[in-house]
């Protein structure tokens, strides 16, 4: 079904082999929006399928409709007339995400991108949960390539992001797969045309009422002519580089961690005292997400008040950072309490 071409999906797949994205039994739930980067993802995984890379590879399509559009209807009949062609099961679901923006008090692209989200994770749930898939790796393969990467990247850098900002798209992040990472948008264009896909084009990227979009239109064009060349791989490779160092950090970070702690409400002062700021952060944080605060982080501000705090010779201290969190200096601890659980910290 696939022809032999130019190697770029040889090239994605050592890459996947590389860094170990796919394993054999896998179900991989494709991020199907129509658009030509998920149409070239959904080709290599079926490309990967045909030559049997990996035994057992089950591929499962999930469409969002963003009731945004006057064409999602049609973009979604697309996917569902593709999807039945090729003979892959397709989960659709829409959501009207201009009416989630107001809910949530957020743009539009960030509610597109929680309903996106949202969907694929209940999708990869409701299969975990079926008995004969109970052996099966469970991916969610998004469409994103080099240019989202270098895009991401300064918008990340604009908004003072640090490491993690950079690095925020990773090829492999949890349940999430990104296997086009390594190719521009102009190469999977190139591709698409040389095998002939079908695909439809979102008007909305023309648009520059995104920020994203005016990255991409204005800022990087801009960029490339100052320079004289094409910033985006530089970019990518930035975030790359980034991405081992990120490693390293989050390594020295859990030990800090593990060094620090007592037991899951308690930390040992003199301990924290020896940490640089930022590996201080890092450990705090760490502490939130093992006592149940997935989504909480310590803000500048917040760090500004607790560093003099830990540093101080004696004294107890009450901090409140929001969420009913309270960090409390007794003695020679840092207790974790939540006014919002059950739990209680007794010294």
């Amino acid at each position: 079904m696939i022809e032999e071409f130019s190697g770029q999906f040889i090239k994605l797949k050592n890459n996947c082999l590389k860094l170990h994205l796919f394993q054999d039994k896998t179900i991989a739930i494709i991020a199907l929006s129509g658009g030509v980067d998920s149409i070239c993802a959904l080709y290599f995984l079926l490309w990967l399928k045909e030559r049997k890379v990996y035994d057992d590879l089950i591929i499962i399509a999930a469409h969002l409709n963003h009731s945004i559009r006057e064409e999602a209807l049609s973009e979604q009949k697309f996917v569902e007339n593709l999807c039945e062609q090729l003979n892959i099961k397709c989960h659709v679901k829409t959501v009207d995400v201009p009416s989630l923006a107001d809910k949530r008090r957020s743009g539009i692209e960030e509610a597109g991108r929680f309903a996106r989200y949202e969907f694929f994770r209940e999708l990869k749930q409701a299969y975990e949960t079926k008995s004969e898939f109970q052996k099966y790796q469970i991916n969610i393969v998004l469409g994103q390539h080099q240019d989202d990467l270098a895009e991401t990247v300064i918008m990340n850098l604009g908004r003072g992001s640090g490491i993690a900002g950079m690095t925020t798209l990773k090829a492999k992040e949890n349940e999430l797969r990104r296997p086009l990472l390594i190719l521009s948008k102009s190469e999977i264009y190139d591709l698409g045309k040389a095998q002939n896909w079908q695909w439809v084009e979102d008007q909305s990227n023309q648009s520059n009422d995104y920020l994203r979009n005016r990255i991409r239109h204005d800022l990087i064009p801009h960029w490339n002519q100052i320079l004289g060349y094409d910033v985006r791989p530089l970019l990518a490779r930035l975030s790359n580089n980034l991405e081992a160092d990120a490693d390293a950090l989050n390594w020295m970070n859990k030990k800090s961690y593990d060094y620090c702690i007592i037991d899951q409400n308690q930390l040992l002062l003199k301990r924290l005292k020896e940490l640089p700021k930022t590996i201080l952060k890092a450990v705090l944080e760490i502490w939130l997400k093992e006592n149940g605060f997935q989504n909480k982080t310590i803000t500048a501000i917040q760090m500004e008040q607790i560093w003099p705090v830990i540093q101080g010779e004696q004294g107890n201290k009450i901090l409140k950072i929001g969420d009913g969190i309270n960090f409390k200096r007794i003695k020679n601890r840092l207790i974790f309490e939540s006014l919002n659980s059950d739990k209680t910290n007794i010294l």
